[in-house]
């Protein structure tokens, strides 16, 4: 996963970072673990702005480019198979979707290890596009995206609660277009089920791109938790 598209990823997200960070960080304190990192673009904002950081992610395509974006610690692990040391991060965040990749079961493994390791009144940051977003908006729909001469083709089909995304991307070598495609899955995990997953915990929930009051119509969910 994102051996090819590692390299195109940032260009290709659109993702407000920036925004993000400014939104949360003060909730943020201390030490920090960025889970499902990928190239960095958060845990470099975090470092940044003073926190120690260390940044999880299983590509090493991913860590490859994190590694150029500021002198966090990488580590290069499945986080739904990782046991996260105690009391040594006092928060611990997962952006841009990195829970929609885990199965219901691995991701309730994931949180029940988050709230082992996190110290009382510890902050668990994280955000997953909604039910709605996987099943309305990219559903069985196909889109297509052009930006600096990188053409990408973006196929879904959802089903049982999971959308696959089939992506066919062209990037330009030379003289030449390289073809490179493929494949993620994301599972549509449900408000009361994260709810439930997240009862350590007393959790605030807002709309992942204004930042606002969720909407039935909000593409992303974003939670902020403090251990209770």
């Amino acid at each position: 996963m994102y051996e090819s598209l590692a390299a195109v990823y940032d260009k290709l997200i659109g993702f407000d970072h920036k925004g993000y960070f400014a939104f949360v960080a003060p909730y943020l304190r201390g030490e920090g673990l960025d889970l499902a990192c990928g190239s960095g673009a958060f845990t470099a904002l975090a470092a940044a702005a003073g926190h120690k950081m260390t940044g999880m992610d299983s590509s090493p395509e991913m860590l490859n480019l994190a590694e150029g974006r500021c002198s966090a610690q990488w580590v290069l692990a499945d986080i739904s198979r990782t046991k996260f040391p105690s009391n040594t991060y006092s928060f611990i965040t997962c952006v841009c979707d990195g829970f929609n990749y885990l199965t219901p079961r691995a991701l309730a493994r994931t949180i029940h290890n988050i709230y082992n390791a996190l110290p009382a009144g510890g902050v668990l940051v994280f955000d997953v596009s909604t039910p709605y977003k996987l099943k309305k908006v990219l559903g069985n729909n196909d889109f297509f995206y052009e930006d600096g001469g990188v053409y990408l083709g973006w196929n879904n089909s959802f089903s049982r609660g999971r959308c696959d995304i089939f992506l066919t991307f062209f990037t330009p070598e030379g003289e030449v277009y390289k073809k490179r495609e493929e494949e993620h899955s994301l599972y549509a995990h449900g408000k009361e089920f994260l709810l439930d997953l997240l009862s350590g915990f007393k959790a605030e929930i807002y709309d992942g791109e204004t930042f606002g009051r969720v909407k039935n119509s909000s593409l992303r969910w974003l939670f902020i938790c403090r251990k209770v």
